[in-house]
């Protein structure tokens, strides 16, 4: 098979090998496209629209920090919201004293410390 245009005439498939992954490719293509992806993908994007269609946590992650801070009396290295979208948790990593590193964990709903 060719395809052909005004400017040339260029082979669809030069070699047996090329033909079998130029159908494998399109086979893999039209899998994803029609959403045959694997058992969890579906359950794990309808996840992330849930999470990002719901309203922000009660409390932010600067409260998170701060109720860490008063606890620990640590340097503040980062602030992230995990969980799932039922609990929301923010995972505050903090430096102490002595340069020990400690990862707190925050109720995003209520701001109380998890142990």
């Amino acid at each position: 098979m060719r395809i052909t245009s005004k400017h040339a005439s260029i082979p669809l498939f030069s070699s047996p090998l090329r033909r079998v992954r130029t159908v494998a490719l399109v086979i893999m293509t039209a899998a994803l496209t029609m959403g045959i992806t694997g058992a969890g993908a579906e359950a794990r994007a309808a996840g992330v629209v849930l999470h990002l269609a719901q309203s922000p946590p009660a409390v932010s992650a600067d409260e998170a920090a701060a109720a860490v801070r008063a606890a620990s009396g640590g340097r503040i290295l980062d602030v992230r919201l995990t969980g799932d979208s039922k609990r929301p948790i923010y995972r505050v990593k903090v430096l102490l004293d002595g340069g020990r590193v400690r990862v707190y964990h925050v109720d995003a709903s209520n701001g109380r410390l998890l142990e």
